[in-house]
């Protein structure tokens, strides 16, 4: 966006054109960080939930956009922030503007939920551009994201859990409702442009 402001650069397609529900963040900690301080590992997790939320109502999205402009985090205009934010983007120097629905998701539809699945399919994606074996990769990578934390550590939070840690990726072609540790929640569309469909391994016994 701001390279398209300096009439530079032209917007192509939003990611969710290519993947209705990309990766776009994640907390990130070293595992003897989350083993020796789970107090900690569990205050950072829920402080991200809640402002995963927070940032998740439409009506916030000005405000973030006005933290987040200051000259001590991105140093640019509020109104080049909000439209990300919102996905009333800018596309061309010439002014061409798009509305993209839902082109950002911090925690609705368990945006923020670590599935193994996703881990798995990230491995193999690495794996086979660099021609290695993606077995092996996948096992590991599904050790790395820690379900069983989100889930330890949200739970008691009241945070909307599924039934399951993994699934299949690229299935789910709108909003759908699905069982979920406490009653029902909704999983948001994943599905990609050209319906690929990602199956992700049996996780080894051996991973959390």
């Amino acid at each position: 966006s701001f390279a398209v402001e300096r009439g530079i650069a032209a917007l192509l397609l939003p990611g969710t054109a290519i993947w209705t529900s990309p990766p776009e963040k994640g907390l990130v900690l070293r595992r003897d960080f989350a083993e020796t301080r789970p107090g900690q590992t569990g205050a950072l997790m829920r402080a991200i939930w809640r402002a995963g939320r927070w940032l998740d109502e439409p009506d916030h999205r000005g405000t973030a956009a006005e933290i987040v402009s200051r000259a001590e985090y991105l140093d640019l205009p509020s109104e080049l922030v909000e439209r990300g934010l919102t996905g009333r983007l800018l596309v061309s120097p010439a002014g061409e503007a798009r509305a993209v629905p839902r082109l950002l998701a911090f925690n609705a539809g368990a945006a923020s939920f670590p599935w193994k699945s996703l881990a798995a399919l990230i491995a193999r994606n690495i794996a086979l551009r660099h021609d290695l074996p993606p077995e092996g990769a996948m096992q590991r990578a599904m050790g790395h994201f820690r379900t069983d934390l989100y889930r330890r550590h949200l739970r008691p939070a009241g945070a909307s859990l599924p039934g399951a840690s993994l699934r299949l990726e690229g299935m789910i072609g709108e909003d759908r409702t699905v069982a979920a540790e406490r009653g029902q929640m909704i999983l948001r569309a994943d599905s990609f442009f050209d319906g690929f469909v990602f199956e992700p391994p049996i996780p080894d016994s051996s991973i959390n």
